[in-house]
């Protein structure tokens, strides 16, 4: 166990030292400023001489400069602070908050361990990939009922602003964790639930009777104990009831089937999530929900290179018994097409250990053995989808299925009719008119079938596994009076190639980042106003308002390419042309050239972004084969049906295609406006209603940093933390 000293060592500066007077004195003797560095974003220099807007530096050797003299116009220097400004705590407090003074300040502050900063009314984390000793009990309990500026900067410090605020002013709380991909929201917002779970635990007050009752040998509440491992993963400890314990244990499930190892993070969310904690009067946690977003479900079939499709896919071939294995029909991870690099170890995770800590998760959330092994039989079907090979028939262009050894083994899983399986999949029967008939499907459109069912089998068994967690830690009788909901959300993001889900992405962030502007600013001007300051009110959130205007309104990307799913010649490349011709006018739409090989461009509120449009039509109808939905509605299996139950909206992919459409393997005579609905539509719905929640409730943000893209300690890519500081709004 950390000693508090330890603990210390990583969260205070000893300021005593940085007010030396002699320091201050020759510091001002040397006239130094911030100048421009193409590495280290900026080094420090000394001002020589002056001719007009002209200004020879001298340049100071180290953190990547070789030093000597250069001329610099008076705009490309940035003012440097005095050094009784080191490690600042609260970056607000800078005499001159520029870009190179955030920078170096974070900077400062990292290399000595201090990973947490505040810049005004928001916290910001810097990535320490190194496990720091500064969320252990001890902590948490130097941070409960402290006011922010009595203790140094730490996500405990803003939950427990929050927690403190919604008790004292009865008002709805949320806390935002954004940044990008590997820069610690997940972790972060595990760290807000940790402390949650010890400061607001019922259990603390029944503590007398419990160890009463164990005088007696009657078992707590907790003695479902989870192993060490587990423990020290959760933040699990013996302050916590069974309720409590129960929230820190979804987190694992949730990581196992929603997690994977990304070039950027071996432990890359592949989904948001926003998790709203209920609280009675009393301030005890009384129940709690977890609603997701956006599962990145078509990494159940393809993974690049150097990354791993979902945990679960791995914890099962290292940590499942022989005997389990050989009941669920698990096979060599090499063997499976769906898993593009095999068994690909990630260093420092034991996916063995890992399993049996999923399993006691699984039990501790009460989840019945049945569950489980209805949750494993669906994954090793999902596996046992991509083995199937088909081949072409020399007279037709019909598909075969030579060998159905895969096939008996996935039916056998899926609990259907061998026989019915192959023919929905290789003849399905479509509805002409009145009258159904048969149509024979080439290679490429079974192949495209099956990928679409095993990501939809495997997206509905996730939001079974979410709403299973929920039905755990819904606590109805014990009715809530306030909340705190924390959103753990993919940040912008801008790749070579942008495609459907970052335009998605990137739209959930401009909501956020004008959320924030409007947040932030009104806050302020009302400072402004309190001090009697003349002001003119000015509602910043209303910059980002024409990009969002051009995603979401009527004619806007996303309503345009739902009107294109109701045309059965409808193509990507229509939709492109009707998105070139409804908005060349925009400020904020950018036509591309010739010679790109993006099909349009928004400005974002981050920079501009490329989107490639391939497959949006398909993206947003998602279409399946509906013969292959029923079997799998009528399963004999009770668990893999009740997956199916609700297929009313499915969009089928048997309808016939068009002539004039040759690029688009299904849709065709689409089913009729208003009998389904797009995943554009369900998306900005569910957008909208998370937006509803937290403007009704006093945001925190905590804005995570990446530090580097090689996952290592103490260094700092000077370039990707500017970059990040303009996503995040910190600049």
């Amino acid at each position: 166990m950390a000693s508090d000293s330890d603990s210390l060592k990583y969260l205070v500066v000893d300021r005593a030292k940085l007010h030396d007077s002699a320091v201050q004195s020759e510091w001002s003797k040397k006239k130094l400023v911030w100048v421009p560095h193409p590495e280290a974003g900026f080094v420090v220099g000394s001002i020589k001489s002056q001719s007009g807007d002209e200004l020879t530096v001298e340049i100071q050797g180290g953190r990547g400069s070789t030093g000597g003299t250069k001329t610099f116009h008076k705009d490309d220097i940035q003012k440097m602070n005095p050094p009784k400004f080191e490690k600042v705590e609260d970056m607000a407090e800078l005499s001159f908050l520029n870009e190179a003074s955030v920078l170096h300040n974070l900077t400062d502050r990292y290399h000595s361990g201090l990973i947490y900063t505040y810049s005004g009314l928001f916290c910001v984390v810097v990535n320490p990939y190194r496990m720091l000793p500064i969320y252990t009990d001890k902590v948490v309990d130097l941070y409960r009922s402290k006011k922010r500026h009595e203790v140094p900067p730490h996500v405990f410090a803003v939950t427990d602003q929050a927690y403190r605020n919604m008790l004292l002013d009865r008002e709805d709380q949320s806390i935002l964790c954004t940044g990008e991909s590997g820069a610690g929201k997940t972790e972060n917002t595990k760290k807000v639930i940790q402390f949650l779970a010890i400061v607001a635990s019922s259990h603390k007050d029944a503590s007398r009777k419990q160890q009463q009752q164990q005088q007696f040998s009657t078992p707590a509440p907790l003695h479902r104990k989870a192993s060490v491992s587990l423990s020290t993963k959760t933040g699990l400890t013996g302050q916590q009831g069974e309720l409590e314990a129960q929230l820190l244990q979804a987190n694992p499930i949730l990581e196992a089937f929603g997690n994977a190892k990304t070039i950027k993070n071996d432990n890359s969310s592949r989904f948001g999530k926003f998790i709203r904690i209920n609280f009675d009067q009393s301030g005890f946690i009384a129940g709690a929900n977890i609603e997701t977003y956006l599962l990145e479900k078509s990494r159940t079939v393809h993974q690049a290179s150097e990354e791993r499709t979902f945990h679960i896919f791995y914890q099962i071939p290292n940590g499942m018994s022989p005997d389990m294995k050989k009941e669920f029909l698990f096979e060599d991870p090499d063997k499976y097409t769906y898993l593009s690099h095999g068994n690909l170890h990630v260093p420092g995770l034991n996916d063995a250990v890992e399993f049996e800590n999923t399993l006691e998760a699984m039990r501790i959330m009460g989840m019945s053995e049945e569950e489980q092994h209805g949750i494993f039989q669906v994954v090793s079907a999902v596996l046992h989808f991509g083995n199937m090979k088909f081949k072409q028939e020399r007279s037709s262009d019909q598909a075969l299925l030579p060998d159905n050894t895969v096939a008996q083994k996935l039916c056998k899983l899926l609990g259907v009719s061998v026989t019915d399986f192959t023919k929905a999949l290789l003849k399905p029967r479509i509805k002409t008119g009145r009258e159904f008939t048969v149509r024979s499907q080439n290679v490429a459109q079974v192949e495209f079938s099956t990928q679409a069912l095993s990501k939809a089998m495997y997206e509905r068994m996730f939001k079974w596994i979410v709403h299973r967690v929920n039905k755990s830690l819904d606590r109805s009788l014990r009715s809530g009076a306030s909340f705190i909901g924390i959103l753990d959300i993919a940040g912008f993001e801008i790749f070579k190639v942008n495609s459907f889900e970052q335009l998605c992405i990137n739209y959930t962030n401009e909501k956020l980042q004008q959320l924030f502007n409007h947040t932030m600013f009104v806050l302020e001007q009302e400072e402004y106003k309190a001090e009697g300051i003349q002001w003119t009110f000015i509602d910043f959130g209303l910059d980002l308002q024409p990009t969002i205007d051009l995603i979401e309104k009527p004619m806007g990307t996303l309503s345009l390419l739902d009107e294109e799913c109701w045309f059965p010649k409808a193509t990507d490349k229509s939709y492109v042309e009707k998105l070139i011709r409804e908005h060349s006018s925009s400020t904020k739409f950018i036509k591309p050239d010739f010679r790109s090989k993006a099909d349009f461009s928004l400005k974002h509120y981050a920079g501009n972004v490329d989107y490639c449009c391939e497959q949006w039509l398909m993206k947003n109808m998602d279409p399946l084969n509906d013969n292959v939905v029923q079997l799998l509605a009528n399963s004999s299996i009770k668990f893999v049906a009740s997956l199916w139950k609700d297929t009313a909206n499915i969009v089928s992919m048997t309808a016939q295609v068009s002539d004039s459409a040759p690029q688009q393997k299904f849709g065709g005579s689409r089913t009729r406006k208003g009998m389904f609905r797009t995943v554009g539509q369900l998306y900005k719905e569910q957008l909208s209603n998370l937006m509803s929640t937290l403007r009704q409730t006093q945001p925190h943000f905590v804005r995570c940093i990446i530090p580097n893209h090689d996952k290592k300690a103490n260094k700092i890519v000077a370039s990707l933390v500017l970059e990040q500081l303009r996503c995040n709004g910190v600049l």
